[in-house]
Order: structure tokens, then sequence, then C-alpha cells
């Protein structure tokens, strides 16, 4: 009986040292003294002191106060450092420069780790679309999402903004709507409350050069998609927007994309620039009308209860390899697309449309406010980019 004691003994002891150096941890990295921490949590600054210092008898009232005050589930300050995760999945993006943008993003979290965590990319394959990816992002099921934003719009209906082209007039419009108080209030915390945290706090991951559309035929002008079968991801927003463009819409996975190119099933494919080459998909559609739009900018998201089971610096580290990635993924996907336009010329005789973009706006417009009507946009989002606006100084494109 006495040796059982011990032994219940030492358990505990070790239980509360362990505890006392999470909630340590925790507070050195938000940079708070132990006076702050115990006016925020309600807890005496004695108590936290013995906590600390792992010689205070734990309870559940104490340690939930604490957990809510730094957002961490209870079970974070009883891990030990060796039950923390070290590996978060991810996914290779699509072929090309995007996919090397990817692995340079986990090769400069294990580099700044040390090792501590690590990327393990996964074939799409394996994981189906990117709408079942969401869904797998909030599940736990995959730890970590890079893709556009309106697939969130699942969770946050705010979200379906970023599926429209012409959303935004210039660089500087998207990123005072992104710095505002409505999208990380309306938005951002909604997302994260569902069980995803974004983690890419400059929103520096730029998704090619603009928005095209490769085509069979010519295209110039919005009426010449009429009848025209264009390809989309499944989305009720989408199909009824194509459908007010005249077109066809029919909705085809990514992965039989190209599938779709060959037997013809499609004649339009609204994509990225930067796609176009690596993807081979002018060897099937060599017409690409540049309709001068921004390109998306892509959301960095893990899920949120993986994200708090990380130590405060790991967290950092991830923080900070995601925004030096995004400058590398932005990049890296401008130059090769400089590269890859002559090779697309060259090997495929594609052909690069410059037309007149007013038509094209002033269409998009229309059936933007139609959607809008209808119930298919968000009102208080779309009121919100409205009302922003960019820096001054910077024309709108």
């Amino acid at each position: 009986m006495a040796a059982k004691r011990l032994q219940s003994g030492d358990l505990e002891e070790r239980i509360q040292l362990r505890v006392g150096a999470r909630v340590r941890e925790l507070r050195q990295a938000a940079g708070i003294t132990t006076v702050v921490l115990a006016e925020g949590s309600g807890i005496s600054q004695g108590q936290l002191s013995k906590i600390e210092n792992g010689k205070a008898a734990l309870s559940v009232t104490v340690l939930a106060r604490l957990c809510q005050f730094f957002d961490r589930p209870v079970g974070y300050l009883f891990q030990s450092f060796d039950e923390m995760p070290r590996v978060l999945g991810t996914l290779t993006t699509v072929k090309g420069p995007e996919n090397a943008g990817i692995q340079w993003f986990a090769e400069e979290v294990r580099r700044i780790s040390d090792g501590s965590l690590s990327l393990l990319p996964l074939r799409p394959s394996q994981i189906g679309s990117a709408a079942a990816q969401v869904d797998q992002l909030k599940d736990g099921l995959i730890d970590l999402f890079v893709e556009e934003p309106f697939y969130y719009s699942t969770f946050v209906p705010g979200f379906n903004a970023f599926a429209l082209p012409y959303t935004f007039h210039s660089e500087s419009h998207r990123r005072a709507f992104i710095d505002s108080a409505f999208f990380r209030e309306r938005l951002i915390e909604p997302l994260r409350q569902a069980g995803i945290r974004t983690i890419n706090r400059r929103w520096n991951w730029k998704r090619g050069v603009e928005w095209v559309l490769a085509a069979s035929q010519p295209l110039v002008t919005p009426g010449d998609l009429r009848g025209l079968k264009v390809r989309i991801v499944e989305s009720d927003l989408m199909r009824r927007f194509w459908r007010a463009l005249g077109a066809r819409p029919v909705a085809v996975p990514w992965a039989e994309v190209s599938a779709a190119l060959r037997s013809r099933d499609i004649d339009v494919l609204p994509t990225h620039r930067a796609h176009l080459y690596p993807l081979k998909f002018c060897r099937h559609m060599r017409f690409v009308t540049l309709l001068g739009d921004l390109p998306p900018v892509l959301s960095v998201a893990v899920n949120e209860a993986k994200y708090q089971v990380l130590r405060p610096d790991i967290q950092n580290t991830l923080l900070e390899a995601c925004d030096r990635a995004g400058d590398f993924f932005s990049e890296h996907v401008r130059l090769s697309e400089a590269k890859n336009e002559a090779l697309n010329i060259a090997r495929f005789k594609a052909a690069y449309l410059k037309v007149a973009l007013d038509p094209w706006r002033v269409t998009v417009a229309r059936v933007r406010s139609d959607l809008l009507a209808e119930g298919l946009l968000d009102p208080e989002t779309t009121a919100a980019i409205a009302a922003v606006h960019p820096i001054e100084g910077e024309p709108l494109q």
C-alpha cells in the first residue's frame, strides 16, 4: 500500500510539474506577466506562482480558467513534448510551379523548426476534391489545406465573394478588405469557430498572374460564351453565374479536367494563366482569353484542434514559415509563367487573346447584382467590400 501511495504521489507531482511548465510556456509566449495573467484568469498571483512551479493542487475550475484565457483545450496542459504532434498533413497542389511552392513551404517548416514539425504532402487522389478536403480539414482527417477562400463558404457564406471575377478593383482594394475588422470578425473568426484556422497572416500567397478562359475557339466578348460547355466546380453559385452568361455549366472534378478536355466534354475552362503550360491545357484548348482579373489569393488553413495542441514556439514557426513561403510561392509562380507562355506558344500554338475588358466587367457586375438579389451572395460581405477603399495613390485596374 505504501508503494502504491508513493507511485500515486510521484504521478501527481509529475502532472503538476508538466501543467506548470505548459502554463509558464503559454504565458511567456504571450509576453505577459503573472500579474496580467492573474487578473485575466481570475486566479490569485500566489496561486498562479504555485501552479507554474508545479506545487499547486490542480482543480478543474482553475485549469478551465487558464485554458479559457489562452484559448487552449484543457488537454494541452497535460501533454509532454513527446506527445505533441510532429507532423502535419498537407496536400500537393497542381503540377508545376505551385507544387514547387508547396514543397518549399514544407522544407521551410522543417528547417526553422529544427525538425520538430514536418509537413507531409498527400496526393490529391488520396483525399478527393477541394470541397471534400475542406470537410476533411474541419473533421481533422487532414491538418493543413492550401486553396482559394471561397471553398470555406460551406461554413461561412461570406467567403462566396471570392468566387467571382472582378470582385476587387485592385490588389490594394483586396488588401484593404482583408485587413478590415469585418473580414476578421465576420469571416475569419466564424471559420475558426467551425474548426478551421487561417495561418497566412499576410495573405501573400498569390495564384498565377490573372484569370483566363482556355477555349477551343476564340472568346472575345461575353456573348461568345453562349451555348458553350464551361467547366465549373460543384457549386450552385458558379452554376448560376455561368448560366447567366449564357454558357452551359458542367461540374467536373479537378482530377478529371484533362480527360474532359480530351473528350470535348467541355468547351471552356476558366482557370489561371500559370496552370496552362504545366498542365498542358492548350493541347486541347489553344485559345486563351486574358481577362485581366487579379490572381486569386490563397488561404493557408489548419485544423483548429491540431493547432491548439502545438507548443507556442511551434505555432510561431508555422506562422513564420507560411509568411515566407507565400513570398516564394507568388514570385516563383510569376517568374515561371513568364517563361511558360513562350513555351506554350511554341509547343501548343497557344493564342493569347488580349480583349476589351469593359464588356466583361459590365456583364459580370450585372450578373453579380442578380446573384445578390437571389440570395446567392451574402449582402453584408458585398457591402463591406464596396465600403473599403484602396490605398491612396494606387490606380484601380
